[in-house]
């Protein structure tokens, strides 16, 4: 599952895929005008041809066409009798249905191809119904899509990717919720490829070297990551000369320490999301940023201790998210520097601190009482004794010695 800011939320290719499907589940939608698409905008055409038992719809970026329910052999039918060429997005897509495995054959869209493509097993049988993709199942779509999904299959039986070969433009590319997920060390060349997800999955082993993708942003959030693979599946992406990774996520794993080494390896690293994993301390250096920080997110880690300079690098315009962990002090050695770059004339930055029950005794004189303007950059402090940080007087920390 994603995360912004430490809350989770469906990533947001899959949510257009439940407006998506939403629609195709509707009998009301199926050909027919004035429908809402999946960005929330009004649809005014007729499709051009009956598609049914498929749905489509129709707005500014094209065709869009969801099987829902439907049978891959109707699915193959529906291509043969209808004549459009370019379509914007193309669903298949089961929930219930008892299907022995989902089987993908050659050509299923017949001279058809679309930019968008999602691929859904049955979302509600577990365990996982195996997919069976045919190397050649989208291959009209080779040099045309720019982004492909698949959620809820058992990649058991699918011993590789070949069926994206040639996707020359593919840029996203997302499996969630899938198990034995090994076909991923064999993800073919994707040159266009920037943004790879692989999300609440098992199975992960390593990556291949993606030469010439040049990847910017990495999810790998929910698949049961210990510290080792977590370092080895990093690595494997480091290993690709041409990446330049801004945004990993690294979300509801199993990790208990930062994998400081592989991240200082991404040099314009920016955004990087490490909630609901298990880290009770930050070790000094642990956070060392090359490129300016835009989200550091560590909500809900279990996080107790924070070492002196933990944080490095430029966070003037950072959010740091430190919310619902444990964290009972805080320190100067800690976090002056880090509210000094956020209170610079250009700078935004803020540490939020929401459900972390600070002690407000002499520990915390050299903030309000001494350095008071940088108290804006803290969002959500709250004493023990439920007095918020803004509400506290220096006055009370007058006999309090100097700390730093």
């Amino acid at each position: 599952m994603t995360y912004l800011y430490g809350k989770p939320i469906l990533s947001l290719l899959f949510l257009v895929q439940v407006g998506l499907l939403v629609v195709a589940t509707n009998p009301s939608a199926v050909n027919a005008a004035h429908l809402t698409n999946f960005n929330g905008n009004v649809v005014r055409e007729t499709c051009p041809e009956d598609y049914s038992p498929c749905s489509c719809s129709v707005a500014s970026e094209g065709l869009t066409i969801v099987c829902s329910e439907v049978s891959v052999q109707d699915v193959i039918d529906v291509f043969n009798r209808t004549t459009a060429r370019d379509l914007d997005t193309f669903g298949l897509t089961w929930t219930r249905t008892p299907l022995e495995s989902v089987t993908i054959p050659a050509d299923l869209l017949g001279g058809s191809r679309a930019k968008l493509i999602g691929v859904y097993c049955p979302s509600k049988i577990v365990p996982r119904v195996p997919l069976r993709m045919d190397d050649n199942a989208f291959r009209s779509s080779r040099d045309y899509a720019d982004t492909f999904l698949t959620f809820y299959c058992n990649w058991s039986q699918q011993l590789d990717l070949q069926f994206l070969v040639g996707f020359n433009n593919l840029a996203i590319l997302e499996i969630g919720l899938a198990t034995e997920l090994q076909a991923i060390g064999s993800l073919p060349t994707l040159p266009a490829l920037t943004t790879l997800h692989v999300m609440d999955s098992t199975g992960l082993v390593e990556f291949p070297d993606l030469t010439p993708s040049i990847l910017k942003a990495l999810f790998l959030n929910g698949n049961q990551m210990d510290d080792t693979m977590g370092a080895k599946l990093l690595d494997s992406i480091i290993a690709t000369p041409t990446i330049r990774l801004s945004t990993l996520r690294l979300n509801s794993n199993r990790l208990t320490r930062i994998p400081t080494q592989q991240i200082t390896s991404f040099p314009e690293l920016q955004n990087l999301y490490l909630d609901d994993n298990v880290i009770p301390v930050l070790e000094t250096g642990s956070l060392t940023f090359l490129f300016p920080v835009s989200i550091l997110s560590l909500s809900s880690a279990s996080i107790n201790t924070i070492e002196p300079n933990a944080f490095q690098g430029d966070f003037s315009m950072a959010i740091v998210n430190l919310s619902n962990n444990n964290l009972t002090r805080f320190e100067s050695a800690v976090f002056l520097q880090l509210l000094e770059q956020m209170n610079l004339p250009f700078a935004d930055g803020y540490v939020d601190l929401e459900s972390n029950l600070m002690n407000c005794d002499c520990g915390l004189a050299w903030l309000i009482r001494d350095y008071r303007l940088l108290l804006p950059s803290v969002r959500n402090g709250l004493c023990s004794n439920g007095i918020a940080f803004e509400n506290l007087e220096p006055a009370s920390f007058v006999d309090c010695p100097e700390i730093f």
